[in-house]
């Protein structure tokens, strides 16, 4: 029973490392009305444009923290074979 619980212990562990830390970008205000539009249209043009390289980041820390899961995923699996392995061992 000590070794099942310690197994349950050291598995469940990892699961606290991993937090998401990616942020979705807040959307730019973008204005209906054409004078709102001509009025603001640089401020426009620089809000989309940090936006769209935000929402690019974004995506970027998405597919590294895919990466990141899925390694700890296949080492938690092996990690799970290898203490079912000893708890059928020790039956």
């Amino acid at each position: 029973m000590k070794q099942t619980w310690a197994v349950v212990v050291v598995l469940s562990w990892g699961s606290a490392a991993i937090a998401g830390t990616c942020l979705p970008p807040a959307p730019p205000w973008m204005p209906t009305d054409a004078d709102d539009v001509r009025a603001y249209a640089d401020l426009l043009k620089r809000d989309a444009e940090a936006y769209f390289a935000d929402v690019e980041n974004y995506f970027r820390c998405l597919d590294q923290q895919r990466r990141e899961v899925f390694e700890q995923a296949r080492e938690v699996s092996e990690g799970y074979a290898r203490a079912i392995d000893l708890l059928r061992g020790h039956r």
